[in-house]
């Protein structure tokens, strides 16, 4: 999945979207599902290389990152990357990009995964709870289900931030992580980037600008099945929680320097935390789990960057402007989205360049 640098938060939250709407299908016919594929925690480095204290969240009124441009011949894309979390009591200065989207064609929307759903009807009664999908399988507990160790870090950390709160001990680690990353993000003064992208759209529609879905669409031919097989299902989502736990354990540090970074437009400090990115665990638990297997997902990642290079290309090919939103790991990466336009024959001009 090409979505890393993204927090741990939005992760989780898509694919209890995905849960929530399949569920929503076997209670309504033919309804359509759709779930952000882009998601959540910041990715954590190496324990050893993060200090202990954190550095203090920036306000006011801030830049955020100048834009990439992609182009060919008098045909231009301006490229926003947003990262996730951004400081809560930030307040964006969007005026370049709205000038951009004014004189644009078209704005092309953060690559996603679209579910949709192949049936005619299906009962209530067939409909699992969302609880069953997002508990632990056969009524375990965290205490069940984790190791003694992990288990007593699990406690350190939830007395930090979710004292109290009982209701995520029955939860599967990936989502009782998600849980209490909320509330750390929140303790921090942290939020997720969903805001900076709606302006974005909300820009757009006051504009006139027409707004493309780049989505990569999943058709679910059987939605009762397929929730009813993954509430019993187990996922491997101990690495998940540790690596959240670890990141916790440290105020937190790369997430907030990330947010700082992106909100006063430090691409060079942007380059270097992205660089220092370890193999996301969360990341792997979602794409590796019999849940995918059972949804019958495969190579997603792959699938979902081709739909959003096919809607870049069309536009580039088709409008004078265009505005896009990307991860900001896809711009930065060397083979990320860009590096792909760029060998298709497209000019790619960095902010700095």
């Amino acid at each position: 999945m090409p979505f890393k640098d993204l927090g741990f938060a939005q992760r989780t939250r898509a694919y209890d979207t995905i849960v929530r709407r399949i569920c929503a299908a076997v209670f309504l016919a033919c309804l359509s599902c759709a779930a952000y594929a882009q998601s959540s925690v910041p990715a954590v480095p190496a324990t050893s290389e993060i200090p202990k204290l954190a550095p203090v969240v920036v306000t006011g009124v801030l830049p955020g990152p100048a834009l990439w441009k992609v182009s060919k011949g008098d045909h231009v894309m301006w490229v926003l990357g947003l990262t996730s979390p951004v400081p809560k009591n930030m307040r964006w200065k969007s005026t370049e990009v709205e000038s951009k989207i004014a004189a644009s064609q078209a704005v092309l929307k953060s690559p996603s995964l679209k579910i949709d759903v192949h049936t005619s009807f299906y009962f209530s009664s067939l409909m699992p709870s969302v609880s069953r999908m997002r508990n632990n399988p056969g009524n375990e507990t965290l205490h069940d289900v984790l190791t003694p160790e992990l288990y007593q870090y699990w406690q350190e950390q939830k007395a930090k931030y979710l004292s109290g709160n009982q209701t995520v001990e029955r939860m599967r680690p990936i989502w009782a992580g998600r849980q209490l990353y909320e509330a750390a993000l929140k303790h921090y003064g942290l939020v997720d980037q969903y805001g900076l992208e709606k302006t974005i759209y909300k820009v757009a529609r006051h504009d006139g600008v027409s707004i493309v879905d780049t989505s990569y669409q999943w058709m679910l031919k059987d939605p009762g099945g397929t929730v009813n097989a993954l509430s019993e299902k187990s996922m491997n989502d101990q690495r998940c929680l540790r690596q959240v736990l670890d990141a916790l354990d440290h105020g937190l540090v790369q997430a907030t320097v990330r947010a700082n970074a992106w909100a006063t437009g430090d691409i060079d400090t942007l380059r270097t935390v992205f660089s220092q990115v370890q193999q996301d665990a969360c990341l792997s638990t979602i794409d590796d789990s019999q849940f995918a297997k059972a949804l019958g997902i495969d190579d997603i990642g792959d699938r979902v960057e081709k739909s959003w290079i096919a809607a870049a290309e069309h536009a580039l090919d088709q409008n004078h402007q265009t505005v896009a939103v990307l991860p900001m790991h896809e711009l930065l990466a060397p083979n990320g989205y860009l590096s792909v336009l760029q060998a298709d024959g497209y000019n790619v001009q960095a902010p700095t360049e």
